[in-house]
Protein backbone atom coordinates (compact mmCIF):
# COMPACT_ATOMS: atom_id res chain seq x y z
CA UNK A 1 0.00 0.00 0.00
CA UNK A 2 1.24 3.30 -0.94
CA UNK A 3 0.97 6.20 1.06
CA UNK A 4 -2.01 7.95 1.74
CA UNK A 5 -2.76 12.05 1.58
CA UNK A 6 -5.43 12.03 3.54
CA UNK A 7 -4.68 11.33 8.08
CA UNK A 8 -5.05 7.89 8.68
CA UNK A 9 -5.78 6.18 12.24
CA UNK A 10 -4.67 2.39 12.41
CA UNK A 11 -6.79 0.15 14.40
CA UNK A 12 -9.38 2.58 15.54
CA UNK A 13 -10.46 2.78 19.27
CA UNK A 14 -13.70 4.41 20.47
CA UNK A 15 -12.92 6.12 23.13
CA UNK A 16 -16.01 8.37 22.88
CA UNK A 17 -19.84 7.08 23.55
CA UNK A 18 -20.94 10.40 22.43
CA UNK A 19 -21.13 10.74 18.33
CA UNK A 20 -20.42 14.15 18.16
CA UNK A 21 -17.67 13.89 20.72
CA UNK A 22 -15.99 10.91 18.72
CA UNK A 23 -16.23 12.87 14.98
CA UNK A 24 -14.35 16.46 17.01
CA UNK A 25 -11.56 14.00 18.18
CA UNK A 26 -11.16 12.59 14.91
CA UNK A 27 -10.43 16.20 13.87
CA UNK A 28 -11.40 16.12 9.84
CA UNK A 29 -11.21 13.71 6.95
CA UNK A 30 -9.41 10.29 8.21
CA UNK A 31 -8.92 7.08 6.86
CA UNK A 32 -9.64 4.53 9.58
CA UNK A 33 -7.45 1.17 8.59
CA UNK A 34 -7.94 -2.12 10.26
CA UNK A 35 -5.47 -4.48 9.36
CA UNK A 36 -7.79 -7.35 9.70
CA UNK A 37 -6.81 -11.27 9.27
CA UNK A 38 -5.62 -10.98 5.69
CA UNK A 39 -3.54 -7.80 4.91
CA UNK A 40 -2.91 -8.99 1.43
CA UNK A 41 -6.27 -7.73 0.14
CA UNK A 42 -8.18 -4.22 1.16
CA UNK A 43 -11.78 -3.66 1.24
CA UNK A 44 -13.04 0.38 1.33
CA UNK A 45 -15.94 1.41 2.83
CA UNK A 46 -16.13 5.15 2.46
CA UNK A 47 -19.15 7.54 4.23
CA UNK A 48 -20.36 10.68 5.09
CA UNK A 49 -19.58 12.55 1.70
CA UNK A 50 -22.49 14.45 2.28
CA UNK A 51 -22.56 15.58 6.10
CA UNK A 52 -26.38 15.03 6.59
CA UNK A 53 -26.21 11.11 5.92
CA UNK A 54 -25.35 10.12 9.06
CA UNK A 55 -26.39 6.17 8.69
CA UNK A 56 -23.03 4.98 8.16
CA UNK A 57 -21.23 6.96 10.69
CA UNK A 58 -23.49 5.82 13.34
CA UNK A 59 -23.77 2.27 12.36
CA UNK A 60 -19.58 2.47 11.75
CA UNK A 61 -19.05 4.15 15.53
CA UNK A 62 -21.57 1.25 16.97
CA UNK A 63 -19.47 -1.61 15.29
CA UNK A 64 -16.18 0.11 16.30
CA UNK A 65 -17.04 -0.23 20.19
CA UNK A 66 -17.54 -3.82 19.66
CA UNK A 67 -13.78 -3.94 18.97
CA UNK A 68 -13.88 -5.57 15.31
CA UNK A 69 -11.30 -7.96 14.12
CA UNK A 70 -12.02 -7.95 9.87
CA UNK A 71 -11.38 -10.83 7.59
CA UNK A 72 -9.71 -8.86 5.28
CA UNK A 73 -7.77 -5.22 5.90
CA UNK A 74 -11.09 -3.02 5.73
CA UNK A 75 -10.55 1.12 5.19
CA UNK A 76 -13.02 3.11 6.08
CA UNK A 77 -13.20 6.58 5.14
CA UNK A 78 -14.91 9.70 7.15
CA UNK A 79 -15.07 12.15 4.45
CA UNK A 80 -17.36 15.55 5.47
CA UNK A 81 -16.46 15.33 9.03
CA UNK A 82 -16.68 19.10 9.38
CA UNK A 83 -20.29 19.39 7.41
CA UNK A 84 -21.85 16.38 10.11
CA UNK A 85 -20.60 18.79 12.84
CA UNK A 86 -21.51 21.83 11.58
CA UNK A 87 -24.82 22.95 14.31
CA UNK A 88 -27.05 21.31 14.39
CA UNK A 89 -25.74 17.88 13.87
CA UNK A 90 -25.84 15.91 10.97
CA UNK A 91 -27.93 18.60 9.07
CA UNK A 92 -25.84 20.51 6.60
CA UNK A 93 -24.83 18.47 3.25
CA UNK A 94 -21.45 20.37 3.07
CA UNK A 95 -20.25 23.66 5.31
CA UNK A 96 -21.58 26.93 3.93
CA UNK A 97 -18.42 27.65 1.70
CA UNK A 98 -18.12 24.29 0.34
CA UNK A 99 -19.90 22.49 -2.43
CA UNK A 100 -21.41 19.06 -2.61
CA UNK A 101 -18.58 16.72 -2.25
CA UNK A 102 -20.03 13.76 -4.29
CA UNK A 103 -20.43 15.76 -7.28
CA UNK A 104 -16.40 16.67 -7.07
CA UNK A 105 -14.77 13.59 -8.24
CA UNK A 106 -13.37 15.03 -11.83
CA UNK A 107 -11.88 17.20 -13.05
CA UNK A 108 -11.13 20.29 -12.62
CA UNK A 109 -10.73 19.37 -8.83
CA UNK A 110 -11.61 23.01 -8.40
CA UNK A 111 -12.17 24.92 -4.67
CA UNK A 112 -11.30 22.88 -1.28
CA UNK A 113 -13.98 20.44 -1.86
CA UNK A 114 -12.27 19.53 -5.55
CA UNK A 115 -8.97 19.04 -3.39
CA UNK A 116 -10.40 16.79 -1.16
CA UNK A 117 -12.20 14.79 -3.55
CA UNK A 118 -8.80 14.73 -5.27
CA UNK A 119 -6.99 13.47 -2.40
CA UNK A 120 -9.60 10.49 -1.64
CA UNK A 121 -9.50 9.42 -5.32
CA UNK A 122 -5.76 9.41 -5.06
CA UNK A 123 -5.83 7.51 -1.76
CA UNK A 124 -8.28 4.61 -3.22
CA UNK A 125 -5.79 4.20 -6.05
CA UNK A 126 -3.18 3.84 -3.08
CA UNK A 127 -5.20 1.21 -1.00
CA UNK A 128 -5.42 -1.06 -4.13
CA UNK A 129 -9.39 -2.30 -2.89
CA UNK A 130 -10.92 -5.36 -4.36
CA UNK A 131 -14.14 -3.48 -3.21
CA UNK A 132 -15.35 -0.30 -2.42
CA UNK A 133 -18.39 0.47 -0.78
CA UNK A 134 -19.81 4.50 -0.82
CA UNK A 135 -22.72 4.66 2.00
CA UNK A 136 -25.43 7.36 2.01
CA UNK A 137 -28.59 8.06 2.86
CA UNK A 138 -31.87 8.76 0.57
CA UNK A 139 -32.83 12.39 0.23
CA UNK A 140 -36.26 11.30 1.47
CA UNK A 141 -38.00 8.43 2.90
CA UNK A 142 -37.70 5.32 1.40
CA UNK A 143 -36.25 1.67 1.41
CA UNK A 144 -32.83 0.98 0.50
CA UNK A 145 -31.43 0.54 -2.80
CA UNK A 146 -27.93 0.13 -4.64
CA UNK A 147 -26.45 2.38 -7.68
CA UNK A 148 -23.51 1.25 -9.78
CA UNK A 149 -22.56 2.27 -13.43
CA UNK A 150 -22.39 -1.14 -14.36
CA UNK A 151 -23.34 -4.72 -13.86
CA UNK A 152 -20.64 -6.68 -11.89
CA UNK A 153 -21.27 -10.05 -9.77
CA UNK A 154 -19.63 -9.13 -6.63
CA UNK A 155 -21.99 -5.57 -6.33
CA UNK A 156 -24.86 -7.83 -7.18
CA UNK A 157 -24.02 -10.30 -4.63
CA UNK A 158 -23.52 -7.67 -2.27
CA UNK A 159 -26.47 -5.79 -3.22
CA UNK A 160 -28.77 -8.31 -2.55
CA UNK A 161 -28.03 -9.07 0.87
CA UNK A 162 -29.03 -5.50 1.83
CA UNK A 163 -31.61 -4.15 -0.50
CA UNK A 164 -34.16 -5.54 -3.63
CA UNK A 165 -33.14 -3.06 -6.35
CA UNK A 166 -29.87 -2.07 -8.05
CA UNK A 167 -30.57 0.83 -10.14
CA UNK A 168 -27.75 0.81 -13.02
CA UNK A 169 -26.66 4.39 -14.04
CA UNK A 170 -25.33 5.67 -17.37
CA UNK A 171 -25.77 9.27 -15.72
CA UNK A 172 -22.25 11.15 -15.17
CA UNK A 173 -22.13 13.81 -11.95
CA UNK A 174 -18.80 13.34 -10.36
CA UNK A 175 -19.84 11.32 -7.62
CA UNK A 176 -17.31 8.73 -6.25
CA UNK A 177 -18.40 5.37 -7.84
CA UNK A 178 -17.37 6.87 -11.33
CA UNK A 179 -14.08 6.85 -10.68
CA UNK A 180 -13.52 3.53 -12.31
CA UNK A 181 -13.85 5.22 -15.61
CA UNK A 182 -11.97 7.79 -14.75
CA UNK A 183 -8.60 6.18 -13.04
CA UNK A 184 -6.91 3.17 -14.86
CA UNK A 185 -5.85 1.89 -11.06
CA UNK A 186 -9.43 1.12 -10.33
CA UNK A 187 -10.88 0.02 -13.62
CA UNK A 188 -11.22 -3.67 -12.51
CA UNK A 189 -12.64 -2.47 -9.01
CA UNK A 190 -16.44 -3.20 -7.87
CA UNK A 191 -17.77 -0.15 -6.32
CA UNK A 192 -21.22 0.72 -5.75
CA UNK A 193 -23.11 2.98 -3.87
CA UNK A 194 -25.50 1.82 -0.79
CA UNK A 195 -28.36 4.05 -0.31
CA UNK A 196 -29.43 2.75 2.94
CA UNK A 197 -32.89 5.25 3.18
CA UNK A 198 -33.97 8.31 5.03
CA UNK A 199 -31.31 9.38 7.45
CA UNK A 200 -34.14 9.43 10.54
CA UNK A 201 -35.54 5.74 9.51
CA UNK A 202 -33.84 3.32 11.96
CA UNK A 203 -33.80 0.12 9.40
CA UNK A 204 -31.63 2.81 7.41
CA UNK A 205 -28.60 2.46 10.01
CA UNK A 206 -29.23 -1.46 10.42
CA UNK A 207 -28.28 -1.88 6.60
CA UNK A 208 -24.79 -0.09 7.05
CA UNK A 209 -24.46 -2.35 10.15
CA UNK A 210 -24.93 -4.62 8.59
CA UNK A 211 -22.64 -4.10 5.55
CA UNK A 212 -19.99 -3.62 8.29
CA UNK A 213 -20.64 -7.31 10.19
CA UNK A 214 -21.04 -8.68 6.58
CA UNK A 215 -17.48 -7.22 5.32
CA UNK A 216 -15.84 -8.24 8.49
CA UNK A 217 -17.12 -12.14 8.54
CA UNK A 218 -17.03 -12.81 4.65
CA UNK A 219 -13.39 -13.79 3.24
CA UNK A 220 -15.01 -13.48 0.01
CA UNK A 221 -18.34 -11.60 -1.38
CA UNK A 222 -18.50 -13.20 -5.00
CA UNK A 223 -18.85 -16.02 -3.44
CA UNK A 224 -22.33 -15.27 -1.22
CA UNK A 225 -24.56 -17.91 -2.45
CA UNK A 226 -28.45 -17.66 -1.63
CA UNK A 227 -29.36 -14.20 -2.86
CA UNK A 228 -32.58 -12.66 -2.52
CA UNK A 229 -34.52 -11.38 -5.20
CA UNK A 230 -32.65 -8.53 -6.77
CA UNK A 231 -34.57 -6.02 -9.63
CA UNK A 232 -31.66 -4.31 -11.51
CA UNK A 233 -33.26 -1.15 -13.26
CA UNK A 234 -31.28 0.40 -15.84
CA UNK A 235 -30.35 4.17 -16.91
CA UNK A 236 -32.71 6.16 -14.49
CA UNK A 237 -33.68 9.67 -15.67
CA UNK A 238 -32.85 12.59 -13.47
CA UNK A 239 -35.93 15.26 -12.90
CA UNK A 240 -34.42 18.44 -12.54
CA UNK A 241 -35.91 22.12 -12.04
CA UNK A 242 -35.26 24.29 -15.01
CA UNK A 243 -32.40 27.20 -14.25
CA UNK A 244 -34.79 29.93 -12.44
CA UNK A 245 -37.36 27.55 -11.98
CA UNK A 246 -39.50 27.28 -8.41
CA UNK A 247 -41.04 24.73 -6.09
CA UNK A 248 -42.83 23.78 -2.71
CA UNK A 249 -43.90 20.97 -1.20
CA UNK A 250 -47.41 21.38 0.25
CA UNK A 251 -50.87 19.85 0.15
CA UNK A 252 -52.51 22.31 -2.45
CA UNK A 253 -51.16 24.39 -5.36
CA UNK A 254 -49.76 27.76 -4.59
CA UNK A 255 -50.18 30.61 -6.75
CA UNK A 256 -47.37 32.10 -8.31
CA UNK A 257 -45.07 29.01 -8.11
CA UNK A 258 -43.70 26.56 -11.14
CA UNK A 259 -44.30 23.93 -9.21
CA UNK A 260 -46.11 22.64 -6.02
CA UNK A 261 -45.04 19.32 -5.38
CA UNK A 262 -47.25 16.58 -2.86
CA UNK A 263 -46.13 17.33 0.53
CA UNK A 264 -45.66 13.73 0.98
CA UNK A 265 -44.05 12.80 -2.44
CA UNK A 266 -41.54 10.43 -0.93
CA UNK A 267 -43.93 8.05 -0.64
CA UNK A 268 -43.39 7.57 -4.46
CA UNK A 269 -39.70 5.86 -3.53
CA UNK A 270 -42.09 2.69 -2.60
CA UNK A 271 -43.50 0.70 -5.41
CA UNK A 272 -44.91 1.71 -8.93
CA UNK A 273 -45.95 4.97 -9.18
CA UNK A 274 -48.87 4.72 -11.47
CA UNK A 275 -50.25 7.56 -14.43
CA UNK A 276 -53.44 8.24 -12.05
CA UNK A 277 -51.32 9.43 -9.49
CA UNK A 278 -50.97 13.33 -8.61
CA UNK A 279 -47.23 14.05 -7.93
CA UNK A 280 -48.34 17.90 -7.81
CA UNK A 281 -49.63 20.82 -9.43
CA UNK A 282 -47.98 23.39 -11.82
CA UNK A 283 -47.78 26.67 -12.53
CA UNK A 284 -48.06 28.81 -16.26
CA UNK A 285 -45.17 27.16 -17.32
CA UNK A 286 -46.49 23.70 -17.30
CA UNK A 287 -44.11 20.86 -17.57
CA UNK A 288 -41.38 23.26 -19.21
CA UNK A 289 -40.18 24.11 -16.16
CA UNK A 290 -39.17 20.24 -15.56
CA UNK A 291 -36.01 18.73 -17.58
CA UNK A 292 -34.39 15.19 -17.72
CA UNK A 293 -31.73 14.51 -19.52
CA UNK A 294 -30.56 11.17 -20.21
CA UNK A 295 -26.67 9.97 -20.41
CA UNK A 296 -26.24 11.19 -23.85
CA UNK A 297 -27.43 14.57 -23.48
CA UNK A 298 -31.16 13.91 -24.76
CA UNK A 299 -33.91 15.40 -22.87
CA UNK A 300 -37.02 12.88 -22.36
CA UNK A 301 -38.93 14.64 -19.52
CA UNK A 302 -42.04 14.30 -21.90
CA UNK A 303 -41.48 10.79 -22.05
CA UNK A 304 -41.80 10.31 -17.99
CA UNK A 305 -44.29 13.25 -17.01
CA UNK A 306 -47.06 14.96 -18.36
CA UNK A 307 -49.36 17.48 -17.64
CA UNK A 308 -53.22 16.95 -16.64
CA UNK A 309 -55.77 20.25 -15.69
CA UNK A 310 -52.93 21.77 -14.22
CA UNK A 311 -51.67 18.90 -12.41
CA UNK A 312 -48.55 16.78 -12.70
CA UNK A 313 -49.05 12.96 -13.82
CA UNK A 314 -46.72 9.87 -14.96
CA UNK A 315 -47.21 9.41 -18.49
CA UNK A 316 -47.07 5.96 -17.62
CA UNK A 317 -45.87 3.43 -14.85
CA UNK A 318 -42.78 4.65 -13.36
CA UNK A 319 -40.48 4.08 -10.64
CA UNK A 320 -39.07 6.75 -8.44
CA UNK A 321 -36.75 6.91 -6.03
CA UNK A 322 -34.75 9.62 -4.06
CA UNK A 323 -37.45 11.39 -4.35
CA UNK A 324 -37.22 14.60 -1.48
CA UNK A 325 -39.07 16.72 0.76
CA UNK A 326 -36.60 19.21 1.07
CA UNK A 327 -36.76 22.43 -1.23
CA UNK A 328 -32.98 23.47 -0.66
CA UNK A 329 -31.83 19.47 -2.03
CA UNK A 330 -34.59 19.82 -4.97
CA UNK A 331 -33.28 23.01 -6.27
CA UNK A 332 -29.32 22.66 -6.04
CA UNK A 333 -29.77 18.68 -6.81
CA UNK A 334 -32.73 17.31 -8.82
CA UNK A 335 -36.35 16.45 -7.53
CA UNK A 336 -36.28 12.66 -8.10
CA UNK A 337 -34.88 9.92 -9.71
CA UNK A 338 -37.43 8.10 -12.61
CA UNK A 339 -37.25 4.84 -14.30
CA UNK A 340 -39.72 2.38 -16.28
CA UNK A 341 -41.68 0.00 -14.16
CA UNK A 342 -40.80 -2.57 -16.21
CA UNK A 343 -37.33 -3.97 -15.25
CA UNK A 344 -34.26 -4.41 -17.68
CA UNK A 345 -33.13 -7.60 -15.33
CA UNK A 346 -33.06 -9.17 -12.48
CA UNK A 347 -31.37 -12.15 -10.24
CA UNK A 348 -32.92 -14.86 -8.12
Amino acid sequence: MNALELPVIRDPRVEHADIAAWLQSLGGPVWLILEGEDTRRCRVVTTLLHGNEPSGTLALHRWLMSGPRPRTRLAVLLANVHGALSHPLFTHRHTVDGRDLNRCFRAPFEGPSGALARAIAHDLAALVPELVVDLHNTSGNGPAFAVATRRHPVIEALAGRFCERLVVTDLRLGSLMELPHEMPALADCPVFTLECGGALQPEAREVAEGLFRLLSDCLDPAALSSIPYLEVLVHPLRVELRPGASVVYAREPRPGVDLTLWARIDEHNRGVTQPDARLGWLGERGVACLTARDGLGRERVDELLEARDGRLHARRPLRLFMATTNSEIARSDCLFYAVSAVSEGSLR
